[in-house]
């Protein structure tokens, strides 16, 4: 199965690429730099080493459109806690402000090529597939063997708010409770003050008791509807 020969993809779109701050440096001087990564071999290495096959993939930088955005999420995660020296799920939503940092490439698909979505069989084909080059790329992935550079690099706040308005911040599978009870109650007094923008002191301050008062899963329920509702 030769699937990874290069395809014409079509009309370019954005591409996204999820790191740690750490390799700040290094993306703003060269670009994206292919590479076997901590997440690849933590993904893929035990697989190869339980059936005997040596784990030595093409060295290769991957990426993500829109649509599938919580992937670089998910690799930004996955740095920041490498970067931190902790397990990835007691990474917090202020220390991936911080440290995490979202890559922008623009029209990357003139630059990636991409494994096809509707392909049947197992997500890595080094099962038995001796002719697969790029045995670690999933159905669905961007990949590419060269240096991507000129990309857009963005971290903090604006990383913050650009990953908000695609709904994927708060990220919900970190802890990111306190984030989450910010943001409802933002949202909530955005929401009520415009019935009686006379009475903002005393709109804030009831919002404020009534959120204090509710547990964690009360504030996910509300954020819920209030996004809803200032959507």
């Amino acid at each position: 199965m030769n699937w990874y020969k290069k395809i014409k993809i079509g009309t370019s779109r954005t591409l996204y690429h999820g790191t740690s701050i750490n390799n700040y440096e290094s993306i703003k001087n060269i670009g994206l730099i292919p590479d076997t990564g901590q997440f690849v071999r933590d993904s893929y290495q035990s697989d190869y080493e339980d059936a005997g096959i040596e784990f030595n993939p093409v060295p290769l930088t991957y990426a993500t459109d829109k649509v599938d955005l919580s992937k670089a999420v998910i690799s930004m995660i996955y740095s920041v806690s490498n970067f931190l020296k902790k397990y990835w799920k007691d990474v917090t939503s202020d220390e991936l402000r911080e440290y995490g940092m979202l890559i922008i490439i623009k029209e990357g698909e003139d630059y990636f090529e991409r494994r096809p979505v509707e392909e049947e069989g197992p997500w890595g084909d080094w099962q038995g597939e001796t002719d697969n080059r790029y045995p670690t790329v999933e159905p669905g992935d961007y990949f590419s063997e060269n240096i991507q550079n000129p990309v857009e690099i963005i971290t903090g706040d604006k990383m913050t708010k650009f990953l908000y308005t695609h709904e994927l911040w708060p990220v919900s599978f970190i802890n990111s409770k306190n984030e989450i009870r910010k943001l409802l109650l933002t949202l909530a007094i955005r929401y009520h003050i415009k019935e009686n923008p006379t009475k903002k002191e005393k709109i804030i301050k009831r919002i404020t008791n009534k959120i204090n008062k509710l547990n964690d899963e009360e504030v996910k329920i509300q954020y819920e509807q209030y996004k809803r509702l200032t959507n």
